[in-house]
């Protein structure tokens, strides 16, 4: 199930029966992009902490904080859901995650659900890029319908850039952004020169429910 993407080489196709190995969740790195103030908190599912997404952008003034509609919120949705941070000025605004080691392999997640945040109705279109290397094209075809992202990337550096690239269709926004370290082992396919982004999941195990 994997495929070459040959327009662009940095990237392959993979079908990732699994996410993280495991032995990293002390690293993990999850923040809620639009949360407002600077508390933290532990989602109810995941147990993973959520952290606001302040200060990890280009210009904390590019981008805007705001809730989704209350007709979208349920009590089954995932809090880092409720909120986005939009982008309504700028072609490219990128986030940066730092404290990184150079040259491990890390996954990239990064979550959207539009949920009529801005009363237009309209889900925009809309690249991810990681660094200068196109992603994904982002297409929030329903305003209820969670889009998730995933990419395994091997930083050069103890940085790492996720952008968001204006393409005319709407403006950008993000609901989460997740980093976990993998093992090395992991993925061999991804190095230096090129990554792996998750072109889709299936439960073939559970006849319900959803494995995370």
């Amino acid at each position: 199930m994997e495929q070459s993407a040959a327009a662009s080489p940095w990237l392959l196709l993979l079908c990732l029966a699994a996410a993280v190995t495991g032995g990293a969740r002390a690293q993990t790195d999850s923040k809620d992009c639009g949360l407002p103030g600077k508390a933290s908190y532990e989602d109810s599912t995941t147990k993973l902490s959520y952290v606001p997404d302040a200060g990890f952008t280009d210009d904390d003034a590019a981008g805007t904080s705001q809730n989704i509609s209350a007709n979208h919120i349920t009590p089954q949705l995932s809090r880092r859901y409720h909120d986005v941070c939009s982008f309504p000025d700028g072609t490219r605004n990128c986030y940066t995650l730092r404290s990184l080691v150079s040259g491990r392999k890390y996954l990239l997640r990064a979550a959207f659900l539009y949920g009529d945040y801005d009363g237009l109705g309209r889900p925009p279109i809309f690249d991810l890029h990681v660094g200068v290397n196109y992603w994904k094209t982002v297409n929030v075809s329903d305003s209820s319908i969670e889009v998730t992202a995933e990419a395994v990337v091997v930083v050069p550096d103890d940085f790492v850039q996720v952008c968001l690239v204006n393409t005319c269709g709407g403006k950008p926004f993000v609901s989460a952004l997740e980093l976990r370290p993998l093992k090395m082992k992991a993925y061999p396919q991804a190095n230096m020169t090129q990554g792996l982004v998750l072109d889709y999941r299936l439960n073939v195990g559970p006849t319900t429910g959803i494995v995370r």
